[in-house]
């Protein structure tokens, strides 16, 4: 779900219009979103139905003069009040598409995870949980820095049985064998907790990160599940198409990064943005491109 719009005061049958909504509707406009993308949206954001309806026609008809707004080829939202696009095969079960982009591949699978499963993954992880490092490009070494703020967990693959559930599941969806994926890391934000624009795939170019290839080749996908609904804030957000996907507990964001020519997509560039509000947790399972093998 796209949910800057609940920065304006989003809550269940919010019917109430303020500058920071219309300006986030103008924005969102400017940069190609359907009609049908901004009222479920909006609708997903706790605003009245017939609001958000008005709200998006009223914004379009001032952005072009009341000209019928175009579906960006590139996108296949949900329409307003359909629950998804389609139901995709997730092995044990059949799991809704909220909405999918072409261009980049972003996908929102919606309850991915039962309530209790996503119980279950914080509850193993809470007696495991460190400072989350990253890769530095140079070395190869893991460190901690600023610009990530997580506590995290790691686990291998298949280590728990939910997990390797899970695991089977992801692999269905995807079509990524389960052994080509990395452990699942299960990560925790405070209030102010962020992680900043960044890519998950690794650069060739470094040093540091070409030794992170000689284990399973190039990252080519990444999921992240939201183990719970934070009060406020922790959206994932892809700033180069102006997308920000809201944190809903058991919801999923699949984004591919590996273009047919085996280009790597600058596209998906992401953040976790702040926790504005009680906590975030999510688990992120990174995808590689051949079998994966944890580095020595």
């Amino acid at each position: 779900m796209i949910r800057e719009a609940s920065a304006a005061g989003g809550k269940a049958g919010y019917t109430e219009s303020s500058p920071e909504l219309e300006q986030w509707l103008a924005r969102h406009i400017a940069q190609g979103f359907a009609a049908d993308a901004l009222v479920l949206s909006m609708l997903r954001s706790g605003y009245d139905d017939a609001f958000a309806r008005r709200s998006v026609a009223a914004a379009f008809a001032q952005d072009n003069g009341g000209a019928a707004p175009a579906r960006p080829a590139q996108a296949e939202p949900a329409a307003a009040g359909t629950p998804a696009v389609y139901a995709a095969d997730g092995g044990d079960r059949r799991v809704p598409v909220l909405f999918r982009l072409a261009s980049p591949q972003v996908q929102l699978f919606q309850q991915l995870l039962s309530d209790d499963e996503c119980d279950a993954l914080v509850a193993l992880s809470r007696g495991r949980l460190a400072r989350s490092p990253v890769v530095n490009p140079d070395t190869g070494d893991e460190n901690l820095i600023d610009a990530r703020t997580s506590m995290g967990a790691m686990f291998q693959v298949a280590e728990h049985a939910l997990i390797a559930r899970i695991e089977a599941r992801i692999a269905a969806l995807t079509g990524v064998p389960a052994e080509h994926g990395e452990g699942l890391q299960i990560l925790n934000y405070k209030p102010g907790g962020e992680y900043q624009p960044h890519f998950d795939y690794f650069n060739p170019q470094r040093p540091g990160e070409a030794r992170q290839l000689s284990v399973g080749g190039q990252r080519i996908a990444t999921l992240v599940i939201y183990l719970n609904t934070p009060e406020a804030g922790g959206a994932t957000a892809f700033p180069r198409v102006g997308l920000e996907v809201a944190p809903v507990k058991g919801n999923a964001v699949y984004f591919s990064y590996l273009l047919p020519d085996g280009t790597l997509d600058d596209r998906t560039l992401h953040a976790g943005l702040p926790v504005a509000a009680g906590e975030k947790w999510i688990a992120t399972k990174w995808l590689r491109e051949r079998p994966y093998r944890s580095a020595a």
